[in-house]
């Protein structure tokens, strides 16, 4: 054992990451967090949009509660990270998530629903933000594109497993008694964490003396990648919320749909560790523009098939693409935007995805009740085309 930990502790320091249980502890509870995300998610989406008491219009307002609420918890993260400890920050976030779920295993099918998903989302995404820009700070030029596509593995198998679940757990009391399970889990790693139980000065935080304007400034610093992330992260909006209903729509029954949803997020496995190793050689702009082609083809031919089978491929291709976009994204901006600008960078990032997530529920689904499921791929192909042509303007910005 003592072998296998120290050819482990060198492996990482030859990588750059010289603490050993910072890379693992991150692992640990960024891969619970994701887990419940999608377990949540999936079984929310597919539970709700049966039901006789929501109407479609709420329907679609109640998919985009939990992206409202990070949407707005990325205003505050910035501030909250300048003026609270890293480890307190941490404890109120998971000891709320933990009293929302075990309110949404008895409120799910009322109204109350609606103001509990807000919650969720909010301190969700305190979290997620938390651990970017951790991992922000830990991974380190020339490999910091392919740590990131790592943990966007994890990320694609958390939520994998997570939308799995929803095939065996069946009902609210074992969906969100699992997610408090998993917090809990959290909670006593925190604890255990040593960088952040001697967090006493507040070292994780780098106090920014950047005005109110910081996040127009990022924003500005490069608007085609900021309307590209925009149109990338509404597709993944739109598939949080509606590809396991598209898979109902083609015959699928509920478990079969999650189950499909859950196979296609399996599509970064492959795009992503391979998306990783080409942005650290050839960088960035070029592996964009690389993925979004990929995404793009098989968008194209989804409007062709209509086979099961395939259809469940073309959507693994095309999630694989957009979940390496994004990941390689939380690489760009570590390099753009380190040292005081880093909060204000991750959080400009996630100010324009989760704007996009809270606003591709709303958009898609008045879609999809005019021209039903193939609202979806029209959606999508629109989305890929617009990121295509903003990335070839952004490799020729780059070469300038």
């Amino acid at each position: 054992m003592k072998s296998i930990s120290a050819f482990s502790q060198n492996f990482l320091k030859k990588y750059g990451i010289h603490n050993q249980q910072d890379f693992y502890f991150i692992i640990l509870i960024s891969g619970i967090l994701y887990l419940s995300c999608a377990l949540i998610t999936t079984y929310v989406n597919l539970d709700i949009h049966q039901l006789s008491v929501f109407k479609a219009d709420l329907i679609s307002l109640n998919f985009a509660m939990p992206c409202l609420g990070a949407l707005l918890s990325t205003f505050f993260f910035p501030k909250i990270r300048e003026h609270f400890l890293l480890k307190h920050r941490l404890h109120v976030s998971l000891i709320t998530l933990f009293i929302s779920f075990g309110l949404m295993i008895f409120l799910i099918n009322t109204s109350y629903d609606f103001p509990l998903r807000f919650i969720i989302g909010f301190f969700f995404w305190l979290l997620f933000l938390e651990i970017a820009c951790f991992e922000a700070e830990i991974f380190q030029p020339p490999y910091r594109a392919t740590f990131f596509s790592l943990m966007g593995i994890e990320v694609a198998l958390s939520r994998a497993l997570g939308a799995a679940c929803v095939d065996f757990l069946q009902s609210p009391l074992m969906v969100f008694g699992a997610c408090m399970v998993g917090n809990g889990i959290c909670y006593f790693l925190i604890l255990k964490w040593k960088t952040i139980s001697k967090d006493k000065q507040n070292k994780t935080v780098t106090h920014s003396h950047t005005s109110s304007g910081s996040f127009s400034r990022i924003v500005l610093m490069a608007p085609l990648i900021f309307m590209s992330i925009f149109l990338m992260s509404s597709i993944g909006g739109a598939f949080r919320s509606y590809l396991a209903i598209f898979f109902e729509g083609t015959g699928l029954n509920e478990g079969n749909a999650a189950l499909a949803y859950s196979f296609t997020s399996l599509g970064a496995l492959i795009l992503m560790p391979i998306a990783g190793r080409i942005g650290d050689k050839w960088g960035y702009e070029i592996t964009f523009l690389l993925t979004v082609c990929m995404g793009l083809f098989a968008s194209i031919l989804s409007f062709f098939f209509k086979e099961e089978h395939i259809l469940l491929f073309l959507f693994f291709i095309i999630r694989g693409a957009k979940q390496a976009f994004i990941f390689l994204m939380y690489g760009w901006f570590a390099t753009q935007c380190s040292g005081k600008n880093l909060s204000y960078g991750m959080a400009s990032f996630s100010l324009i995805r989760s704007s996009s997530y809270f606003l591709a529920p709303l958009s898609v689904g008045a879609l999809i009740n005019f021209y039903g499921n193939t609202s979806l791929l029209w959606w999508t192909l629109g989305c890929l085309s617009l990121t295509f042509i903003f990335m070839i303007f952004q490799m020729k910005q780059a070469k300038s």
